[in-house]
């Protein structure tokens, strides 16, 4: 079997790679964290990480629960980005068309749509298809133990 073709394994990209994009901005947080919190650390939690991430959370869910592509995520990510920056500029008084803050903003919520895309596509593959695949950790899946693919 060519595990790299298979999807659901624990080194996947789509696994590694948001987990790697969420340390390089949390370590850029503490390095530079202008290129993050605009006006105030508060309204950066507030609508970022809460309002933001528990959007692009349901966000990668919904478009894995309706079996829409993965490039579906690219659009809606861009689309999160927009409104967060839209609610730091109206509630909060900041730029709106900062490129400094969006492009971080953006990995931020991809990086969390993604994983939230992941979830469910292995609650999908491990209760759908459980005569083929078993869980293999929080994000990932596997071949049952009596399949040959």
């Amino acid at each position: 079997m060519d595990r790299s073709a298979d999807p659901g394994r624990p080194s996947s990209p789509m696994l590694w790679g948001p987990l790697v994009a969420l340390a390089v901005l949390a370590v850029s947080l503490f390095v530079r964290p202008d290129l993050l919190i605009g006006r105030s650390a508060a309204d950066f939690i507030i609508v970022t990480v809460v309002l933001g991430g528990g959007a692009a959370w349901l966000t990668g869910k919904a478009v894995a629960r309706s079996w829409e592509p993965y490039s579906y995520l690219v659009v809606y990510g861009l689309l999160l980005a927009a409104a967060v920056r839209f609610c730091h500029f109206a509630l909060f008084e900041d730029t709106l068309f900062a490129l400094k803050q969006t492009v971080p903003e953006f990995a931020l919520l991809f990086s969390i749509a993604t994983l939230g895309f992941r979830a469910m596509r292995r609650r999908q593959m491990t209760r759908q298809y459980g005569w083929l695949y078993e869980p293999s950790g929080r994000m990932s899946w596997k071949a049952s133990a009596g399949t040959e693919r």
